[in-house]
């Protein structure tokens, strides 16, 4: 721990992205500043993608937090939170990134914002290794908000 801030080893059992959503979401929600390394060091291409990168910047947005290290490629992240605000937030993963991941890093935190939130989701629906959309929004969106799906683009309103 550096004062503070807590360090999350980020290559830790399977060394994917959950432990990086994970981690960031309950920063936010705790106020407690974070650092993640070695981010996805399980993988073939270790390191933050383009998917990992809009929800960090998404969930940056979402507290007027600040973000250290958010680069594609990057290994070790800084992640000091402000307060939860509502509003609409943007997240793009420009790839096929799922934006089912994006809303597993954004809902937890959006929950808890100070007004209505609406966040509006672009990447990829059913990817690989991410939860289905299907089971998002029978599942969870069903029961805590709205959703309109058009071609690559998710708005999805709390």
């Amino acid at each position: 721990m550096d004062g503070d801030r807590v360090e999350i080893d980020g290559g830790v059992m399977e060394g994917g992205g959950q432990i990086l959503r994970v981690s960031t979401a309950l920063s936010c929600l705790l106020g407690t500043p974070l650092r993640v390394l070695k981010i996805r060091a399980g993988r073939s291409q270790p390191g933050l993608r383009p998917q990992h990168l809009s929800g960090l910047e998404m969930v940056r947005d979402l507290c007027d937090g600040k973000l250290e290290g958010g680069e594609i490629g990057s290994t070790e992240i800084t992640f000091t939170p402000g307060k939860i605000k509502g509003g609409t937030h943007i997240a793009d993963t420009k790839t096929e990134g799922s934006v089912c991941l994006l809303m597993q890093v954004a809902m937890p935190c959006v929950l808890f914002a100070a007004s209505p939130s609406e966040l509006h989701l672009k990447g990829g629906t059913n990817a690989e290794m991410a939860p289905q959309i299907d089971y998002a929004v029978m599942v969870r969106i069903l029961h805590h908000g709205w959703l309109h799906l058009s071609s690559k683009n998710m708005k999805y309103f709390l």
